[in-house]
């Protein structure tokens, strides 16, 4: 989840605090191919039950843009589970990406009101005749009201020859959760309204269908998401209508304990001239007014209780409901920082009031542990104690629910402090000596080529990307991120350690002890 504008940010913004604690066709035909004068290689094209499309070749790896994997959710589709796609005729231009979801400007967008969203990029290694690759789904972050796969590619991975990568779209906002009395008559999950979720499922049910004709092997699929997209990742975790369309799983940014209290829709149909029973009226109202209706974190959220999730995560892992494969979960050591700088600079005093408001009886405990003083400026103290208290801690508890539940977990922290921030994060922005370190979203760039990023890595960021996408392909390919005997990633269970990934100039990805600690988890974890 990304903000375009820092301006005025709160340093306990409520809604923040809640959404960022918080994805069957036979296949047949073979791989073909064309000229494309781009690369000197052949253009692939590839042959699937619905029909043929015609991708790109991009240097290592072959790139197969804005595929159609459900019908576009409209007319009687609008809040309503997602359909296969219909087949079609002659091939497919697969060279662009599909439109981003319905959604405001601001974050990773740049706008939509296309409900005909529901696309997916998928990136190969080139022209390969591999058979039975790992499979790696990345579900994008946005704060469940926002975001899009089209700033990301999976070219990484695809280029060593040893994975492919899928991402798709899927619907956010009030068009990807959003329950009413109308839905529910309609469906046994429209009572939830969690469209979003439903959508990444049949993401995943089309690589089940039809990733074996571009290599992989549909019965290894690891599904990877980054704050919101971690929070999917936990949904899918915890979800029956998931259950057997993946292997793997990796939680970035974000712990299993999220918003789990329902949408208030009565009011946004209500504000739509529209009785929330009344699913005509509600399905003709414009997507402008929908996307202009709401802003913010809050409004819209996968919530627990129906059919495809009836408990939340963590409560899935303490009733044995959880799915049983290997997790990676992990954080950035500074996330919360890049909002934080919004308020630089910061007084003092008005941090300090800022956590005696909040935290009452307790603020004096939590100023001795974040004292004003404590960094450059009193954003450092604000941003290191937000993501402690909703970021690295909740991924311990996480972490520890997963592991009693019988699923081996591995944990990370990223932490180059090196790394190119946001650059679409506006003004006032801090002066370039004031580092802000490993924020929210960084590591992206370093797996899936973020474009968001404020400047390209350098040399030895990219060969610290390397080492990095060759554990999360290791990990993706049997479930043990070990990358070779020197390069050992011990289970969080063994002695608490996590995996400090750190520039290599600074020894590189080390297994660590005392990040509880570090991060005051003993603290935040008995409140």
């Amino acid at each position: 989840m990304k903000l375009r504008t820092r301006t005025g940010l709160a340093l306990f913004s409520a809604s923040a605090v809640i959404a960022l604690a918080v994805t069957g066709f036979a296949v047949t035909g073979a791989q073909a191919a064309t000229s494309n004068t781009t690369t000197g290689r052949q253009t692939p094209t590839i042959s699937l039950a619905d029909g043929k499309l015609q991708g790109v070749a991009t240097g290592g790896a072959d790139e197969y843009l804005g595929i159609p994997y459900a019908k576009p959710p409209v007319g009687a589709l609008r809040w309503h589970e997602p359909e296969a796609p219909a087949p079609w005729s002659g091939v497919l231009d697969a060279s662009k990406p599909g439109p981003d979801c319905p959604q405001a400007t601001g974050g990773d967008s740049d706008g939509s009101l296309s409900e005909n969203c529901l696309y997916l990029n998928v990136y190969s290694p080139a022209a390969t005749k591999a058979k039975k690759l790992p499979v790696i789904v990345f579900l994008h972050g946005g704060g469940h009201v926002g975001g899009t796969p089209n700033i990301y590619d999976g070219r990484s991975f695809a280029s060593d020859g040893n994975s492919l990568v899928v991402i798709p779209a899927f619907r956010v906002g009030l068009f990807g959760f959003f329950g009413t009395p109308g839905t529910a008559s309609e469906s046994e999950h429209g009572a939830q309204g969690n469209w979003g979720m439903l959508d990444q499922q049949q993401a995943l049910r089309w690589v089940r269908d039809n990733i074996a004709q571009f290599g992989g092997d549909p019965g290894n699929v690891t599904i990877v998401g980054e704050s919101a997209g971690g929070w999917s990742v936990c949904f899918q975790l915890a979800s029956p209508s998931a259950q057997g369309l993946f292997h793997k799983a990796v939680i970035e940014s974000s712990g299993c304990k999220g918003p789990d209290g329902a949408v208030d829709t009565a009011t946004f149909a209500g504000s739509w001239g529209c009785n929330p029973s009344d699913m005509a009226c509600l399905r003709a109202v414009s997507a402008a007014s929908i996307v202009n209706s709401s802003s913010g974190f809050l409004f819209a959220h996968p919530v627990a209780g129906g059919a495809d999730q009836p408990l939340t995560p963590l409560a899935a892992a303490a009733a044995g409901k959880l799915a049983k494969v290997p997790v990676i979960i992990g954080t950035n050591r500074d996330e919360w920082l890049g909002f934080q700088s919004g308020d630089y600079p910061l007084d003092p005093a008005v941090y300090e009031a800022r956590v005696k408001a909040e935290f009452g009886d307790k603020a004096d405990d939590v100023l001795q542990l974040y004292p004003a003083a404590e960094g450059p400026d009193p954003i450092f103290a604000a941003g290191w104690l937000r993501g402690d208290l909703m970021f690295s801690c909740p991924s311990v508890t996480t972490a520890d629910a997963f592991q009693a539940a019988g699923n081996r977990v591995f944990f990370y922290e990223f932490a180059d402090r090196t790394t190119p921030g946001w650059r679409s994060l506006g003004d006032p922005f801090p002066p370039s000596t004031l580092e802000l370190g490993a924020t929210h979203t960084t590591e992206l760039q370093y797996l899936f080529g973020y474009q968001a990023a404020e400047r390209p890595l350098d040399k030895a960021q990219q060969k610290l990307a390397d080492q990095m996408v060759g554990r999360w392909t290791a990990f993706a390919a049997t479930g043990n991120p070990s990358t070779n005997a020197k390069s050992v990633w011990k289970p969080f269970a063994d002695k608490r350690q996590v995996l400090e990934i750190v520039p290599l100039a600074d020894g590189g990805p080390t297994m660590k002890s005392g990040f509880e600690d570090a991060h005051h988890c003993g603290f935040w974890n008995a409140q």
